[in-house]
């Protein structure tokens, strides 16, 4: 297809309009492109088949027929017993769970709490290994650390919100999450298109690898520097001990914006709260410009990071920015132990109803994520663009008034494809190689057609 071809090209094509590319600093996608907002909800650690694997019409989990093997290469007879989160058997699930994908739905409801499996940079890549029967991803319950569990997934009546913009906007299908592994790396990853960094890392927080590759000893920044795991901010405020000291420099997506006086905001619960702001909410490796020297440095560059009350206000007084990323808080951010499927359905369906009820549905893209699988199985091999990605699909949407109906999305996408979206919409420089060749998922919209009205959710 000609706007796959001009894809691979790295030309922005908009379907059936004459636009200009989106490559000088101060150039500007055609006027007639009705999208002034771009509003991204980054949610936690849920895979595409976790939640979207049932869904008729996506690659979902019945195109899967391998089996899992276990460490010592023998294919398990029945899954290992799901762990909780004390890391002992789950007595919600029996012991006899046959050797494939479950439905957790079956056993748990959509709001009561799991355990979190490992999702690792190093541990997520050996998941992908293939099984004793030759098919891949057939290592995710030896390489994982909750049993069976991991094998778990959701239907419809689990996440009705998300269900819903899928039949009525567009699904993406094969989306994946930027760099193997956890939060961090993927949310810095969302803002640069490339890894924070921690030269001369001391060894305690350091992977340790043989000269095959293998992992000798797991740690938070490969041998090269690359943080790869989590650590949180050398700016406070912090929750945990293990600290990246070294403020980042690379250039991100706030200096694209910024230098095209294009408007933005972070929104991140918890950060109005100052020195009790992790107390009200705020993950700090989910708010990676809190690593970014000059964001954290200045009042001027402070002030894009703002509370995400502040974007429901936004919404209904004006002055939504141009752009906008918005994190939940850690009880409504889907993450395993800390919040549910069943919290992170309601929060994104009270967050896109407020934005459908407000001045701005009419000149809206909103793009609904994931930052990573979590650990949660999902069959579909990742596509190997270098050492750090592609990682597992997790699920997206794309929801707007000129946003295709109904409509399962094919093509390869992932979290640089939201900043290749931005940057051709307002006319930006790429920041990396991996931005520069992504794709902006335009085949999800038409915009030709007459904006949708806002509909109802569940």
């Amino acid at each position: 297809m000609f706007l796959r071809a001009c894809r691979l090209l790295g030309v922005a094509v908009l379907c059936g309009l004459a636009v200009a590319c989106a490559r000088g600093g101060t150039d500007r996608v055609d006027a007639r492109v009705p999208i002034d907002h771009i509003v991204v909800l980054f949610l936690e650690n849920r895979s595409f088949d976790h939640l979207f694997g049932t869904y008729p019409g996506a690659e979902g989990l019945a195109a899967y027929h391998g089996k899992q093997t276990g460490a010592n290469g023998a294919t398990y007879a029945t899954l290992p017993l799901p762990l909780g989160h004390d890391g002992k058997p789950d007595p919600r699930f029996p012991p006899d769970l046959p050797n494939a994908p479950f439905p957790m739905l079956r056993f748990v409801g959509p709001f009561d709490a799991t355990n979190n499996p490992v999702h690792r940079f190093y541990h997520m890549q050996r998941q992908y290994g293939p099984g004793a029967d030759g098919v891949p991803m057939g290592k995710w319950v030896a390489e994982g650390t909750s049993g069976g569990a991991t094998m778990g997934y959701y239907e419809k009546a689990a996440i009705p919100v998300q269900w819903r913009l899928a039949e009525e906007f567009v699904l993406l299908d094969h989306y994946f999450q930027g760099i193997h592994g956890g939060s961090f790396a993927n949310h810095f990853y969302l803002i640069s298109a490339t890894l924070a960094t921690y030269p001369d890392a001391p060894a305690a927080v350091k992977a340790q690898l043989a000269p095959d590759g293998s992992v000798v000893r797991d740690g938070d920044v490969d041998p090269e520097g690359h943080v790869v795991n989590n650590l949180d901010p050398p700016y406070p405020p912090q929750r945990v001990a293990h600290i990246l000291p070294i403020p980042q420099t690379a250039p991100t997506i706030a200096d694209r914006l910024d230098a095209g006086g294009v408007s933005w905001r972070w929104y991140a619960t918890g950060w109005g709260g100052g020195a009790d702001a992790v107390k009200q909410g705020l993950v700090p490796h989910h708010n990676p410009f809190q690593y970014v020297q000059r964001i954290m440095e200045s009042p001027e560059g402070r002030a894009h990071i703002r509370d995400a009350s502040e974007f429901v206000k936004a919404l209904r007084e004006g002055g939504l920015p141009a752009v906008a990323f918005v994190k939940p808080h850690a009880r409504q951010n889907a993450h395993p132990v800390s919040s549910t499927v069943g919290a992170g359905d309601r929060w994104i369906g009270e967050i896109v109803k407020a934005i459908m009820a407000s001045r701005y549905w009419a000149r809206v893209a909103v793009v609904i994520t994931y930052d990573e699988g979590g650990g949660w199985f999902d069959h579909v091999p990742p596509p190997a663009v270098d050492a750090f990605g592609l990682g597992t699909r997790v699920p997206t949407l794309i929801v707007s008034p000129y946003a295709k109906r109904g409509v399962v999305v094919t093509g390869e996408y992932d979290h640089a494809s939201i900043l290749k979206f931005i940057e051709w919409r307002f006319g930006l420089e790429p920041l990396t190689e991996r931005d520069r060749r992504a794709a902006a998922f335009l085949e999800a919209f038409d915009f030709d057609q007459a904006p949708r009205p806002p509909i109802a959710l569940p």
